[in-house]
């Protein structure tokens, strides 16, 4: 009996650090991710998703979370190499973002700024090598460390590196339609596999029943019968 409560409380002690409750669920409400010792709440996640929706352009929770993730070593790095962007300058982007994209131009809020300024340091530095190291680095440390809850899919280094080199390529083809603002492509950038994200929402809980056929498209009793199992 001993053995088994000794047991019992390790694997308690395993979820409870993995994020994840029996069920798949997150372990502590409103956990993204923890990683260094910071804690990002989905509430956190939410306010940059939604910064960017009022900008004009969807976003991937994944993408923002990656952001999130990144953004205490791009912030450190940026100020090692003299990289800055005003206030002024930040709001002014984030309002050429908006034109852009054919949104009513409103005073960008502080997730706003946070957001361009995120994404334009990161861009900065992924165009210097010591920027491109450093941003290297930390993929790979957020690889190795990050818990994060489920719902967000699994965190690569390979998949943010792949998304990086699909991004670089975009910015180079918008610099017409986007002109300056051609930078904000990297918002996008993701270490997060979202097929993993849509597997777990598929198979967390109760197994999702088939969809039925429309009427209009339903077989008859007798057409294509379904093979019996074997016993």
């Amino acid at each position: 009996m001993t053995s088994m409560k000794v047991l019992a409380t390790a694997l308690l002690a395993v979820l409870t650090l993995s994020a994840c409750a029996v069920t798949g669920q997150p372990a502590r409400p409103g956990t993204a991710a923890i990683y260094d010792g910071i804690t990002i709440t989905n509430a956190q996640v939410d306010a940059w998703v939604t910064a960017q929706d009022d900008m004009g352009v969807g976003a991937d929770p994944g993408a923002v979370l990656t952001l999130l993730l990144l953004r205490p070593t791009l912030t450190k790095e940026a100020a090692s190499e003299n990289i800055a962007f005003g206030d002024q300058q930040i709001a002014s982007d984030a309002k050429a973002w908006m034109s852009t994209n054919g949104t009513k131009a409103v005073t960008p809020t502080p997730d706003m700024i946070d957001v361009v300024r995120t994404v334009r340091v990161f861009q900065a530095l992924a165009a210097t090598r010591s920027g491109a190291q450093a941003i290297l680095a930390e993929l790979k440390s957020i690889e190795a460390h990050i818990v994060a809850s489920p719902m967000y899919g699994h965190f690569t280094k390979s998949a943010a590196v792949r998304s990086v080199n699909v991004i670089s390529q975009r910015e180079q083809a918008e610099q017409g339609p986007l002109g300056k603002v051609a930078y904000l492509v990297f918002k996008d950038v993701s270490g997060f596999d979202v097929n993993a994200q849509r597997k777990w929402m598929v198979n967390a809980g109760a197994p999702s029943p088939s969809p039925s056929p429309s009427p209009s498209t339903s077989p008859s009793p007798s057409a294509n019968p379904s093979p019996t199992p074997a016993p």
